[in-house]
């Protein structure tokens, strides 16, 4: 039995300093919830979990374009629809002035209200916007995090056909149908932003369990390791006692 080295201490010694760490470690996990909270734990999986967690912010900003876009276009056909029922109503006027039973006064009437709904029309088109955009113009919006195919553009464009008090009833079927092409135009950009947030949405939530399985701590598991190396820990704790002890028993072969 040595005296000078005692060889069973240094091993205990080394085995509680290991035990410790492996306990702090344990409680940073447990306490933060992160598997993954330095890139001293895992630099390849923090590398990787920080991409796919930008990714997740991006995709949701995607996300919140394809929903405002789908808000301006929200606008553009009320008032597109509004100014449909105007021509409408114009056409109907026009149909009426067109009647050889009407007077001069009658169709001056009828073709002061044709104007005055000119009027409000281009009133309608030109007041139509979203946070100070006008929502009748060829629109763009971000909805990907890719620099390719990343974006959706609508064609709301919309020309109003000018009908005064002597327009033809082929004038106001021209209005019309530029109303009606907006109006087409815009309900497809709708489609395809409504299928565009679901697609993002659901692409978000795979990301943030990729990223969730990379950086995120299993409790149950961690806990079960912090319980080993307490136990661990003790055990080393209680050996350096037994073997600082045999050291102190060579001291009766003295007696």
């Amino acid at each position: 039995m040595r005296i000078n080295t005692n060889v069973g201490a240094i091993n205990a010694s080394r085995n509680i300093f290991v035990n410790n760490m492996a306990v702090e470690n344990s409680m940073r996990k447990l306490s933060s919830g992160l598997k993954i909270s330095r890139a001293a734990d895992d630099a390849a999986g923090l590398s990787i979990a920080n991409k796919l967690r930008t990714q997740s912010r991006s995709l949701t900003q995607a996300a919140s374009n394809a929903e405002q876009g789908n808000a301006m276009l929200q606008i553009a056909e009320g008032a597109a629809q509004t100014i449909q029922r105007i021509i409408e109503r114009q056409k109907e006027l026009i149909t009426q002035r067109d009647s050889t039973g009407n007077n001069s006064t009658v169709s001056g009437t009828l073709g002061t209200e044709i104007a005055t709904l000119q009027t409000e029309s281009a009133r309608i088109l030109a007041d139509a916007d979203f946070q100070g955009a006008s929502v009748f113009a060829s629109l763009t919006f971000q909805v990907s995090d890719q620099t390719s195919n990343g974006q959706v553009t609508v064609n709301a464009a919309l020309t109003l056909t000018s009908l005064t008090a002597t327009s033809t009833l082929a004038n106001a079927d021209t209005a019309l149908d530029a109303v009606n092409s907006a109006l087409a135009n815009i309900g497809a950009g709708q489609n395809v932003l409504d299928y565009t947030v679901q697609n993002l949405k659901s692409a978000v939530v795979n990301v943030r369990a990729a990223e969730s399985t990379i950086r995120d701590v299993d409790m149950a598991e961690e806990m079960a390791t912090f319980t080993k190396n307490n136990i661990l820990k003790e055990a080393a704790q209680a050996m350096l006692g037994q073997a600082n002890q045999g050291s102190q028993s060579i001291l009766q072969l003295l007696r």
